[in-house]
């Protein structure tokens, strides 16, 4: 903490909130965590410091009103304004949780079942916010902050604009995460904050921003000129229905994107759930998981596929037993018959692989023989970062000369690089 945050600490605000501690800074202003003494609970306090000009303040205090006119559970609540000297604040509720940014950089990329729950969140919020004729234009990671309980809260008006009346032309907001229609200084819409949430899926699926590593110029170039960026090309096992879907959301023109972010939240679900099924990095779960309340538990097959795999065994006894009555074999003479011609005999045993660095495992299973070797996050797994925590085929198990396998790691950065 600097000598200038050391002095502020415990200093009282609007004669009620008394600062406790500073947690970020975001501009020209600083978030405190402050005790609220008047309601004996915590909150945090934004205060935009002397320093700040005219211009600015009025954005803060119009920040305060737009976001204080949406009243939604995934929305951070405003509670208060005002001035404290030379000193603006506003007074919001205190989210303990951590950004969606800071999420991303502990855990990397997330499954798509998870990253829908959260997108669905956060689309609610925008739908809020846009019923209440407010555009949020700055919707991006770390402006989302994520409880201990699993809830998503949409965080920080400050470039928000009203969405009906004499549209603001002025391009404010964080060029990663700006629209392409807002670049050539159109009018906003809601469907700018579609654009927005968009870049927090691909984020969230890829584990890195869709546009990195170019400067603001470059950035903004890319949004007017390129096509969408595939997700398919960032990370391995995403399902193409899933990659289309957001693609959409990402569209360079507001027209060609879904018309709400409700509609991308329930497009992108439904995807989600089919690469649940499809997506080569998920299918070695026996059955998949639904996130309840913060824990994973096992969902139940789903009962068409149970009935139809009975009615295919059924099928198969009958054929067996009617074989037997015809030729007189017995089961022991079905047991040891000879496999079928052409049937490709085991190249070998996989290697044991579980517990080395995910790029040793991988090439390790390579040169054994395995073809493609895809890679997943373990989820709830224990261990060292970029470990392998589980693969498949197991350590031990029979495979054929270029057959897949999929490995299960703990979560980490450069974790393909076979060293750290």
């Amino acid at each position: 903490m600097t000598a200038e945050h050391a002095e502020g600490r415990d200093r009282l605000i609007g004669g009620r909130y008394r600062l406790v501690e500073h947690i970020d800074r975001g501009g020209a202003a600083d978030v405190w965590l402050a005790r609220d003494e008047r309601l004996d609970r915590d909150v945090a306090v934004k205060l935009l410091g002397a320093r700040a000009d005219d211009a600015f303040r009025e954005r803060f205090a119009q920040e305060a009103r737009r976001a204080a006119s949406v009243t939604h559970p995934n929305v951070v609540t405003v509670f208060d304004e005002g001035q404290e000297g030379d000193d603006a604040f506003m007074v919001m509720e205190y989210v303990r949780g951590k950004t969606l940014r800071e999420l991303i950089a502990e855990r990397g990329p997330l499954p798509p079942h998870e990253t829908s729950r959260l997108i669905a969140q956060i689309a609610a919020a925008l739908d809020a916010a846009h019923a209440a004729g407010v555009l949020h234009l700055d919707v991006k990671p770390a402006n989302v902050i994520c409880t201990e309980a699993g809830i998503a809260k949409l965080a920080d008006f400050g470039v928000a604009t009203a969405a009906h009346g004499e549209a603001e032309r002025e391009l404010v907001g964080t060029a990663r995460y700006v629209a392409p229609e807002r670049i050539e200084g159109q009018a906003p819409t809601p469907r700018s904050d579609v654009y927005g949430l968009g870049l927090v899926a691909y984020e969230l699926l890829a584990g890195r921003p869709a546009f990195q590593g170019v400067e603001t110029d470059d950035l903004l170039r890319l949004r007017l000129e390129g096509a969408a960026p595939s997700l398919r090309s960032a990370r391995i096992g995403i399902a193409p229905e899933l990659d289309r879907v957001v693609a959409k959301a990402l569209e360079r023109e507001p027209r060609d994107r879904f018309a709400s972010a409700g509609q991308f939240a329930t497009a992108f679900r439904s995807a989600a759930e089919r690469g649940d099924h499809t997506t080569p990095l998920s299918t070695g779960a026996a059955v998949r998981s639904a996130t309840r309340k913060g824990v994973a538990v096992p969902a139940l097959p789903r009962l068409d596929s149970t009935l139809a795999v009975l009615a295919v065994i059924l099928v198969l006894l009958g054929v067996v037993a009617l074989f037997l009555n015809f030729s007189g074999a017995t089961p022991g003479a079905l047991r040891t018959a000879a496999p079928a011609t052409g049937a490709p005999a085991a190249q070998g045993r996989a290697p044991n692989v579980v517990g080395e660095r995910l790029g040793k495992a991988i090439k390790e299973l390579r040169e054994a023989g395995f073809g493609v070797v895809a890679w997943d996050i373990a989820q709830g797994a224990n261990g060292k970062t970029c470990e392998v925590a589980r693969q498949e085929p197991a350590a031990n198990a029979p495979f054929t000369r270029g057959q897949n396998a999929t490995l299960f790691y703990i979560s980490g950065r450069n974790c393909t690089e076979e060293d750290d």
